[in-house]
């Protein structure tokens, strides 16, 4: 048998393959692929995913068809490798590879009407991300790809195929990814290009099924830039961003992975405007593009360049857990003691470097806007028309949220182009929260001061450490010093 044809890196991603000859005759394998007989060895991370062990047996690789997985990222390179909206209200900020499955058994029962509609879209974002959508009779790793900001997740389940046969076990543990997207994109098209090109054959209808696939591939190679970045924006959303872009005189600059129909690098305006609610005006987005088009071409101070750091999600901590240890670091190299109350927020960016713009949109979803690498000055837009930054405590925990995203929500290219609200992903928006609390309230501020006006006098307490109410509730909550029933308590009282 002919040794695997490797893609990649196995460090990183690597998809390895080899044709394989059937012993059984042509006419009694399926009639469209049967032709495919292949083994495939995908490895992340070092971890070899399709790793498996079969009554006693342990391969590194799985043996079967491999047209059905030629097709699927054929019809979907597209969303694979550039759609990071989930198609469903996502709180948790998990990985895809569990988040789509507890979306799916959330409303795969329902008799409500809307939760059936929810779970088919659910279903449809399933089909684009996993393997198994690929050939549901194949024995694959429960494996999800998806973009995020200019970065490829990847992720695996522990979940086993619903039909394996007995005695068969895939092996490899649970895990989580990021990548560049080079490292995945690149990898994946050549081992399609690579399949395509040798792909046996036996009658005419399977030379006539793998000339049709060459077809979509060469038309796949020729996919517009444009079309790339609608899978990261909503259609609605590209055209304001278009508009918004013509009008102020932005140039496009998002970067295409080299010899493949994929983006690298993603413009700053799309990177925004993807995070943006669909509802927003035309006005808005002129604006927001004007606040992006004053800070090109800046540069960013050494003082915060020495504290920018790539900081990828660790899942194995909660994002509260995340944003704590990052304030503590960012508080210690600044020189802010354990026992300040005081943080003027305003002035530690002032000393950065980040320029401050106060601005009112029209709408009231957007917190805050921050920008900031190569390219940029780095930048904070307050909403001033945010409910959120109507008092001067809520303005100063933007600024400190902001913050956080400066220092590590960049992407690879060490760009960020963030818009803080609502529906933007949750993890990133916690973790950034929890950073807020921890800077301007540290663990021995927070503890003497409820200690000095105790559980009674909890809107005083917060105003001492000018926190919000709730914000203060939470952060006392996650600190330990005070119980779920005392938070619950403490979260009717709404702040003044």
């Amino acid at each position: 048998m002919n040794d695997f044809k490797s893609f990649g890196d196995p460090v990183r991603f690597e998809i390895a393959a080899r044709w394989a000859i059937d012993t059984e005759p042509r006419e009694r394998l399926p009639r469209d692929g049967g032709w495919s007989t292949c083994d495939l060895r995908i490895t992340v991370g070092n971890q070899v995913l399709t790793a498996r062990r079969y009554n006693g047996s342990e391969h590194s690789h799985l043996a079967w068809y491999l047209a059905p997985l030629l097709d699927w990222l054929l019809s979907n390179w597209t969303s694979l490798l550039h759609e990071e909206a989930y198609a469903w209200p996502e709180k948790g900020g998990a990985p895809a590879a569990w988040a789509v499955f507890a979306a799916l058994g959330r409303c795969i029962a329902s008799s409500d009407e809307t939760e059936q509609n929810q779970y088919r879209e659910v279903q449809g974002w399933w089909k684009r991300h996993a393997l198994r959508a690929a050939d549901p009779s194949a024995l694959y790793p429960d494996m999800c790809l998806r973009r995020l900001g200019d970065d490829i997740e990847i992720s695996w389940a522990g979940r086993q195929p619903i039909h394996a046969p007995e005695g068969f076990t895939l092996t490899s543990p649970p895990g989580y990814a990021l990548f560049e997207v080079a490292a995945v994109a690149t990898p994946l098209w050549q081992f399609l290009e690579w399949a395509l090109n040798t792909a046996p054959s036996a009658t005419e209808r399977d030379r006539d099924a793998i000339k049709v696939m060459r077809n979509r591939f060469s038309q796949l190679k020729r996919t517009p830039l444009k079309s790339l970045e609608l899978e990261y924006l909503s259609a609605r959303v590209q055209e304001l961003f278009q508009s918004a872009r013509r009008t102020v005189g932005l140039q496009d600059s998002s970067v295409l992975v080299r010899n493949v129909p994929a983006i690298a690098e993603l413009d700053p305006a799309v990177l925004m405007f993807g995070g943006l609610n669909p509802r927003i005006s035309k006005e808005d987005a002129v604006r927001l593009m004007q606040f992006l088009a004053k800070y090109q071409n800046g540069t960013e101070t050494e003082n915060l360049a020495t504290l920018v750091e790539e900081r990828s999600w660790n899942h194995a901590l909660a994002p509260y857990e995340e944003g704590y240890e990052l304030a503590e670091e960012v508080r210690e190299v600044i020189g802010i003691s354990l026992e300040e109350r005081d943080i003027n927020v305003q002035r530690i960016l002032n000393d950065l470097g980040i320029k401050i713009e106060d601005l009112s949109l029209d709408t009231d979803s957007v917190r805050g806007v921050a920008i900031a690498g190569p390219g940029f000055a780095p930048a904070i837009l307050v909403n001033t028309n945010s409910i959120f930054n109507q008092t001067k405590v809520g303005r100063k925990f933007t600024l400190a949220h902001e913050l956080c995203h400066i220092l590590f929500d960049r992407t690879r290219a060490r760009k960020l182009s963030h818009v803080s609200g609502p529906w933007t992903a949750p993890r990133t928006e916690k973790r950034a929260n929890a950073f807020a609390a921890m800077f301007l309230a540290s663990r021995i501020a927070t503890r003497e001061v409820f200690r000095e006006y105790g559980k009674d006098r909890t809107r005083e307490a917060a105003k001492a450490l000018e926190l919000g109410h709730s914000a203060f509730v939470e952060h006392l909550y996650n600190l330990g010093l005070i119980d779920e029933a005392e938070r619950e308590q403490l979260r009717s009282k709404a702040d003044s």
